[in-house]
């Protein structure tokens, strides 16, 4: 046997050449080629499960992704050899009948595989008690950044910003905004804030490139995140791209934001849908520019050291390594 397992999967994670040269990803992928055209989420389980025999470890990420592929080996009588990974679990509905139904399903499949990779700590828990898989099935690795050359971007005059579309809390945003005079800026999905009449120093961007949302990013002085209550990790992307550029941020204390936020080191947490604990970190760290330069210096350099890409990657392959051998 082997000490590096072969994989395949259905990522496309073109970034970084070690991992493609690591990995056979179903999709024909480059370096610095850019994302490919990506196929519905079924015909990736399906060709995952054609090409699987070849392979020690089927690495699925998504949910239907994941589960169609066990679904498949499960009725086929074949070995899954899988590990799932960004299979986010949905909010329990004990008392509806398809929940319950799905749930048993998931759990069953859920077994079948070496183990799960999860994008917070707090993930493992909730997972293994969802899908009622021993705790040591699961490994955790730290999301890298998307921004390809961290560096710093002070703008000490610039605006406040807030961005993604993923269990946002635009109602504590809202009351962060009415207790400030200053401008905003805020990137969303096309429905977000949709009918909400904000001030005229509000201005907010749907659906927009990904180029003009790192402007707008660089631009700002300082990046505020306020999350829903959830089991589910989110605002990590935002939160990692924002660190990238040196910003200091204030989001609320949640599933995977705890995992790379340390309050008043290199960065801020408060508690979900508290507006005056935010409010009153922006009275503290506007009129002080040395302490914001202070924390989004902080916030680079851990980027630079935990979340780099091939970090992440060196990580991520310990750990498929780690549960396949326990397979």
């Amino acid at each position: 046997m082997t000490t590096k397992p072969s994989i395949l999967t259905n990522m496309a994670f073109w970034q970084s050449p070690a991992w493609m040269a690591r990995t056979t990803s179903i999709y024909p992928l480059r370096a610095g080629g850019g994302d490919p055209s990506f196929m519905p989420w079924w015909k990736e389980a399906w060709i995952l499960f054609r090409r699987s025999g070849a392979y020690d470890v089927v690495l699925t990420m998504g949910v239907r992704e994941s589960f169609l592929y066990a679904f498949l080996c499960w009725i086929t009588g074949r070995s899954s050899r899988q590990i799932m990974t960004e299979v986010f679990i949905d909010a329990p509905a004990h008392d509806r009948l398809a929940w319950r139904v799905k749930t048993w399903l998931y759990r069953k499949l859920a077994r079948s595989a070496l183990g799960f990779i999860t994008n917070s700590t707090a993930e493992i828990d909730t997972n293994a008690r969802r899908f009622q898989v021993p705790r040591e099935r699961f490994r955790y690795v730290p999301l890298n950044t998307t921004i390809d050359e961290p560096h710093l971007v002070e703008a000490p005059g610039g605006y406040l910003f807030c961005a993604g579309r993923t269990l946002r809390d635009y109602a504590t945003l809202r009351a962060v905004i009415d207790a400030t005079d200053l401008p905003w800026h805020i990137v969303g999905g096309s429905g977000d804030l949709e009918g909400t009449t904000l001030p005229a120093r509000v201005t907010i961007h749907r659906e927009i490139r990904r180029e003009a949302y790192l402007d707008l990013l660089r631009g700002a002085r300082l990046v505020v995140l306020p999350l829903l209550p959830t089991e589910r990790a989110t605002g990590q992307v935002v939160l990692l791209e924002a660190m990238s550029y040196g910003k200091p941020v204030i989001t609320s204390r949640a599933p995977g934001t705890v995992d790379i936020v340390r309050h008043g080191e290199n960065g801020f947490l408060t508690e979900p849908g508290d507006a005056a604990a935010i409010t009153a970190l922006l009275h503290q760290l506007l009129p002080d520019p040395a302490a914001c330069s202070r924390i989004g210096q902080q916030a680079l350099r851990d980027v630079q050291i935990h979340h780099a890409t091939e970090s992440h990657v060196e990580t991520r392959l310990q750990a498929i390594a780690e549960l396949w051998r326990m397979g």
